[in-house]
């Protein structure tokens, strides 16, 4: 379409102010600006385990060219970020990946699968049978440690028993 300039519209616009122009260019290039929404990373705190044997875990999506890029084990703990109808984008509690896996494949975790994850981790000394209670110390006190019972510097060593030859 061809649009000629005539002397009737050459004098319409030479009426036009340019503090007018600039306010009609404002308003439109505001209307074309998109509004950034800001999305948030945080999982939906809802736990799901992987309930088959096994399932796929896509890093990209179930469509992508090099197939599934790990197995996850049954009882896999995971969070569930977006649901959807055949397969559900997650985010593994070990690791932090996110990824897609079958929504077949998940359910929601069992409470003592959540109870495993968040108890409290003992160290090897107190689990490994040594007899010795676990000590407890106030990091932050002045007051100096109890102190160790050690044996009577009298006694003989104590024999260590050798087992019977065979």
């Amino acid at each position: 379409m061809k649009i000629l300039a005539t002397a009737s519209t050459a004098g319409a616009l030479a009426g036009v102010t340019p503090a007018l122009l600039l306010g009609v260019l404002c308003c439109l290039s505001s209307a074309c600006t998109t509004q950034q929404t800001a999305v948030s990373k945080a999982p939906s705190g809802k736990v799901f385990a992987v309930a088959a044997e096994q399932t796929s875990f896509y890093r990209y999506g179930p469509q992508q060219g090099n197939g599934p890029d790990e197995s996850l084990p049954k009882d896999t703990l995971m969070t569930l970020i977006r649901p959807s109808f055949g397969y559900c984008k997650v985010q593994l509690l070990t690791g932090n990946k996110e990824g897609y896996v079958a929504s077949e494949d998940i359910a929601p975790a069992a409470p003592t699968l959540i109870a495993a994850l968040t108890a409290p981790v003992r160290s090897a000394a107190v689990t490994s049978g040594g007899g010795s209670e676990r000590e407890d110390f106030d990091t932050s006190s002045t007051e100096p440690p109890p102190p160790e019972t050690l044996p009577d510097p009298d006694l003989p060593p104590a024999a260590v028993e050798e087992p019977p030859p065979q």
